[in-house]
């Protein structure tokens, strides 16, 4: 019986101690207790208003885009990243433009430098594809990126 009221009366303390729950700290408070700011009208309004005298500025007056759709690749390198992202869509998809374009350059360096096309897809193959997807790379980046 001993036993029984000591193990009831270590319940009741514990339950005591988790009847109340500690104060929702102020970051975690659902409803803050000051009001949300709002959107100035200063910030809201233009700070200038158009004239109709203002001609909108012509299309062929503003800068044109760059040649390249992707900044610092030039249009071999265009060429070269369409073909791998229609070809090797899958085996690329985590990789970034600049990556492929990394890949091909040093496959174009490597065949450059006389080495075999299955040393160079073998040294691609250590960016994490696939055999047949590095000879892949490399095939492609011989058609569309290398100089010679």
């Amino acid at each position: 019986m001993r036993r029984l009221g000591l193990v009831a009366g270590v319940a009741v303390a514990v339950m005591a101690g988790c009847a109340s729950s500690p104060p929702v700290p102020q970051w975690k408070d659902p409803e803050p207790s000051g009001a949300v700011p709002a959107v100035s009208d200063a910030l809201a309004a233009p700070l200038v208003e158009p004239t109709p005298d203002d001609d909108p500025v012509p299309l062929s007056a503003t800068a044109s885009p760059e040649p390249s759709g992707v900044a610092g690749v030039s249009v071999p390198g265009e060429r070269f990243l369409a073909a791998v992202r229609g070809r090797l869509a899958g085996a690329t998809v985590d990789l970034r433009n600049e990556e492929i374009t990394r890949m091909g350059g040093q496959a174009c360096a490597s065949l450059a430098a006389g080495q075999p096309r299955r040393a160079v897809a073998a040294e691609l193959a250590e960016y994490g594809l696939a055999d047949a997807d590095a000879r892949e790379l490399v095939a492609l980046a011989r058609s569309t990126l290398c100089e010679s």
